[in-house]
């Protein structure tokens, strides 16, 4: 009964042209790395491509299909940055230093941001766990910009930072005050 209920609402979706060009092509959109370029698109549409997916793709003659297919220009965030964050404090707006090291491998990456002076601040509740050794964040870089996360829930922590020149700028998703960050690349 469930089997039946579950083919009958599949067939439901689908044409019979769909289901006849499905047919012909099993594995119409997939390649040899498509778990990576999954991870990569899993926030699409549109789809993000990099050059070597691509060529990929080409070579093993799958690529195609009615889509927007752009290949992707990603920013470059890796290295070391510098910089201030301001928020609320306890009785007064407060700014202090902010830094961080990521290192990037083309669309995601890794590092550590450091807030400093946050204990009576309106900021995540995790910065001021981890204190002077700053925070573990993971990346997911674009075309424009960075955002970080927390390693294990990203409910903890997340940024959304665009990258301006040599800058980089936005806010800290938090529940209460706003945080704002601005970086700019050490040298």
């Amino acid at each position: 009964m469930i089997v039946g209920g579950v083919l009958l609402g599949t067939t439901a979706c689908a044409s019979s042209e769909e289901w006849a060009m499905w047919r012909e092509h099993p594995a119409h959109f997939a390649s040899g790395h498509h778990l990576a370029f999954s991870l990569k698109n899993r926030f699409a549409p549109p789809l993000l491509s990099e050059p070597r997916d691509v060529a990929v793709a080409q070579t093993e003659g799958w690529w195609g299909g009615p889509f927007d297919v752009r290949v992707a220009a990603l920013a470059d965030v890796a290295g070391r940055w510098v910089g201030t964050w301001s928020g609320r404090g306890v009785m007064a707006p407060r700014t202090s230093r902010a830094e961080a090291r990521f290192e990037q491998v083309g669309r995601w990456g890794e590092g550590r941001l450091l807030l400093a002076d946050t204990l009576a601040a309106a900021v995540p509740e995790v910065v001021r766990w981890e204190g002077a050794r700053g925070i573990r964040v993971v990346l997911d870089v674009g075309a424009t910009g960075v955002v970080l996360r927390h390693p294990e829930d990203a409910r903890l922590f997340r940024a959304e930072l665009t990258l301006e020149g040599a800058r980089l700028a936005g806010r800290v998703d938090h529940e209460g005050a706003p945080v704002r960050l601005v970086l700019a690349r050490a040298r």
